[in-house]
């Protein structure tokens, strides 16, 4: 039997070899510690990094409500009036509040949508026109003045064409016979005696914008011959900027971009050199000379002509809105020169005896809707619609009346994307053509 004091002797021992080393201690409060700064570090990412995630998700909540906004727009035309401001609630609660506002951008409209949530911002600006894609694939509207329309050579009609209760037969002129098969490649249709009746509302806003009288409440800056080459570019988020002139009749070496109204008193010349983008031009006479590349909408009183070889980039425009009879063409598109957007020649004094005329020069390509309540002598590519009053051919033998001769006017060649100008009647489906800055 093992006696009290030998017990205590063990223990004594079994203490004696268990000590543990003092410097035992500092290693045990350095890892304690480490573990501690290691915890708080982990919950500071997670705390900052659920953070980043909610302002990210609250961003881009905001994008998303403004890009809703617009769709709504688009889908409902009638919510907004043009220079009002709206604020919609998309989904009932003020979370998601939009303010829009609706604006006349020359033949274009432009959506503003802005939004917030909490602390965070979001705003777009949106370029729209009508979804032609979505409408009756008129080629050709042709006014019945009781004659035939006659065509020859190579000449393409697809689409739907409304034709003279006469109708549509082959011709031989200039030696050539018709080539193809089919006289139309699409349904036919009787036309009536004038054209379809303008957008009302687009051509009341062209007509003002191109008579607009400038005021001290406008942002204008009058320019004189010596400009600068260097890029003026004004913001749409930011007030137009209306450049005017009563001298300048030439743009050499100018670079204009954005939110920019030129308007002109005398006769404009656009040279090669001259660079423009998304800018309104209002002249009584405009000249693009040959090689210009550049969008750009230009609103004319009296002329339009375009040289060779140029690209009117989409989304371009072109009008002339006459104000007196002219025998000479009120416009003329050059040789190998495309312009993607659309043409509108209008007067509501047009007349039988000096009907307005247009000019489309071998090689050009027309993409979008051609209007001319006038003549129009017809020699290259329109891809989209035709709306005038009759066509003329001059050639070295002599002029023919209503006689197409190797032309193409094809709807079916429009892109199945192509947002343009509505010109006939209100808008049938609003779509976007570009974001803007």
């Amino acid at each position: 039997m093992i006696q009290p004091k030998q017990i205590k002797k063990l223990l004594r021992k079994m203490i004696i070899h268990k000590r543990v080393p003092a410097g035992a201690l500092y290693y045990a409060v350095f890892i304690a510690l480490l573990i501690s700064v290691l915890s708080g570090l982990l919950l500071a990412y997670t705390y900052i990094h659920n953070s980043y995630i909610n302002r990210q998700i609250l961003q881009e909540q905001a994008i998303s409500n403004v890009k809703s906004g617009i769709n709504l727009v688009l889908k409902n035309p009638e919510l907004l009036s043009y220079g009002d401001y709206e604020e919609v609630k998309l989904f009932g609660n003020d979370y998601d509040l939009v303010k829009l506002r609706k604006e006349h951008w020359g033949a274009y409209d432009l959506i503003y949508s802005n939004s917030k949530r909490q602390s965070y911002k979001a705003s777009k600006i949106a370029l729209i026109g009508d979804h032609l894609g979505k409408k009756e694939d008129i080629a050709l509207y042709l006014t019945d003045k009781k004659k035939y329309l006659s065509i020859s050579g190579n000449t393409l009609l697809k689409g739907t064409c409304y034709l003279p209760k006469l109708g549509i037969k082959r011709a031989y002129i200039e030696g050539q016979g018709y080539q193809n098969r089919e006289l139309v490649y699409g349904k036919v249709l009787q036309s009536e005696a004038k054209l379809p009746a303008l957008n009302t509302e687009k051509i009341k806003n062209i007509e003002s914008l191109v008579t607009k009288q400038l005021t001290k409440e406008d942002s204008l800056v009058e320019i004189t011959s010596n400009v600068s080459s260097e890029l003026i570019n004004n913001s749409f988020y930011n007030k137009t900027l209306i450049l005017y002139s009563d001298q300048i009749t030439n743009l050499s070496g100018m670079r204009l971009e954005g939110n920019i109204i030129l308007k002109f008193d005398q006769d404009l010349t656009i040279p090669e050199n001259c660079s423009l983008k998304d800018v309104i031009i209002i002249a009584p006479s405009v000249r693009i000379t040959d090689g210009f590349k550049g969008s750009v909408q230009i609103l004319a009183t009296d002329k339009v002509l375009v040289g060779n070889s140029c690209q009117l980039k989409y989304p371009s425009f072109l009008v002339v809105l006459k104000d007196k009879e002219d025998e000479d063409f009120s416009m003329v598109i050059g040789q190998n020169t495309t312009v993607a957007g659309g043409i509108l020649l209008y007067s509501e004094s047009s007349s039988t005896k000096n009907p307005y005329k247009i000019k489309l020069e071998e090689l050009s390509k027309i993409y979008g809707t051609v209007y001319c309540n006038g003549y129009a002598e017809h020699r290259g590519s329109i891809y989209g619609s035709l709306y005038c009053e009759g066509f003329t051919l001059k050639t070295a033998a002599s002029l023919y009346e209503n006689h197409l001769l190797n032309v193409i006017i094809d709807h079916s060649k429009l892109p199945q994307e192509f947002v343009g100008i509505n010109l006939v009647e209100k808008p049938v489906n609003e779509q976007i053509i570009n974001w803007l800055n």
